[in-house]
């Protein structure tokens, strides 16, 4: 009886490598790679925690780029995890996990030998090594192996006791998400600008939503009353309930009003704390259908002055927006940021992300800022638009400087917004960086 064996693809850049690599690399590649065995109905990956298994797709890297059909397998599943136990306490133990020499790619390599009698793609498993031999490979390897090193979120580690499995009980982990001080000195809550980089930089900054006669009778549907309850509230558990019924109904209406609560005082806090209602949430802000941009943006605002955050939610959130950003015409005279990515860059900058996100996030807004001025003086939106972009990159390189380094790195301009009046005092603040 045979088995087949696949090779599961993602990229860690989530897009961004292909964009900025001529600038930072000199060269282009197409992704900065992780790659999993998916054998036995398990996904088998390595990282700093060692072998582990989950179910397929389920890592907090979300769904693959690319599955590769191996091959076929005569080996059984018991054999192949008294393999995984035997490498997992030698060349595979955590303590052994190398970006450059020992990562996951020679793991699911060493694991594709063993199953189907051949490696995967060599691009693939010496991609780590010409990246950091690239001019810029120093200052990137800090973010490389803190992104390579990727976390199932429901798992088990292969670890040796009496020849068993041993589930990971490691509990799921949430952060404070104080946004009034952290240790960049970027404090929130408050208007204005001023020139101390400890001084008040952020305050969230909302997408009005009014929902439409359409959306009304969507709702109605649900529950005669539930329009009511959310023009004016309080929400009540049952109501939450409701919520997740819309969502099962009509997802377009659902988004709009969650957007919409997403404004109201507490409602972050109530859908922490219903994982059906929030895991919709999760699933909503990750489609593109209609009212979706508000959502995230009202959603990553609201995130800020909750207690506390959701780390998977705030990766989530970081993909959608910085592939908005990827997605918008850059390095054109007419790069238009629509008014919810703008809002919504803004709002995820100030949130408590980890250094990857910060550079991650700062490299897709460097890709997308224009390389020309004049089309801002025929709508004065675009300028505000501009204006909340730049101020999110701004405390970025607050977070992170490498950031700047990076937009020296693409060559990006910033001088040439100097000229417009708006723009002036915090592309002076960003210079001054």
């Amino acid at each position: 009886m045979t088995t087949p064996v696949s090779l599961y693809v993602y990229d860690l850049s989530n897009g961004l490598a292909k964009t900025i690599s001529p600038f930072v690399l000199g060269r282009r590649i197409d992704g900065l790679w992780h790659t999993a065995i998916v054998v036995f109905g398990n996904e088998y990956f390595f990282g700093g925690h060692g072998i582990a298994c989950c179910v397929p797709g389920t890592t907090q890297l979300g769904p693959p780029l690319k599955k590769e059909v191996l091959g076929l397998t005569s080996v059984t599943q018991d054999i192949f995890e008294e393999f995984l136990i035997g490498y997992s306490n030698s060349k595979f133990h955590g303590s052994s996990y190398n970006l450059l020499e020992n990562n996951c790619n020679n793991f699911s390599d060493e694991v594709a030998k063993f199953l189907v009698g051949k490696g995967i793609d060599e691009d693939i498993v010496t991609l780590p090594q010409k990246v950091l031999n690239s001019p810029m490979g120093p200052m990137l390897k800090s973010h490389l192996e803190k992104m390579s090193n990727v976390a199932p979120t429901d798992s088990r580690n292969i670890t040796r006791s009496n020849n068993t499995t041993i589930p990971n009980t490691q509990p799921h982990q949430h952060h404070n998400n104080n946004h009034h001080s952290n240790s960049n000195g970027v404090n929130g809550g408050v208007n204005g600008w001023e020139t101390s980089t400890s001084s008040s930089l952020y305050f969230p900054c909302f997408s009005p939503v009014e929902l439409t006669t359409e959306d009304i009778e969507a709702v109605k549907e649900v529950d005669p009353l539930l329009h009511t309850t959310i023009q004016h509230g309080p929400l009540t558990v049952d109501d939450l309930a409701l919520l997740c019924r819309l969502h099962e109904t009509n997802c377009r209406v659902f988004a709009r009003v969650t957007a919409l609560l997403s404004h109201k005082s507490g409602f972050i806090r109530l859908a922490l704390g219903e994982p059906q209602l929030y895991s919709y949430i999760k699933a909503t802000i990750c489609s593109s259908n209609g009212g979706t941009e508000e959502l995230v943006n009202n959603f990553t605002a609201g995130l800020n002055q909750a207690e506390r955050c959701d780390e998977d939610m705030v990766a989530v959130v970081t993909g959608v927006i910085t592939n908005a950003l990827l997605a918008t015409t850059a390095g054109l005279d007419s790069t238009v940021y629509s008014v919810n990515v703008a809002r919504g860059t803004y709002n995820l900058a100030g949130s408590q992300l980890n250094e990857d996100q910060v550079f991650e996030l700062g490299g897709a807004i460097i890709h997308s800022l224009p390389d020309n001025t004049d089309y801002l003086a025929t709508d004065k939106r675009n300028v505000t638009k501009l204006d909340l972009i730049l101020k999110a990159l701004f405390l970025l390189m607050i977070k992170n400087r490498q950031v700047a380094e990076l937009c020296t790195a693409m060559e990006k301009d910033l001088g040439i917004f100097r000229k417009i009046p708006e723009l002036k005092g915090i592309v002076g603040k960003i210079v001054e960086l």
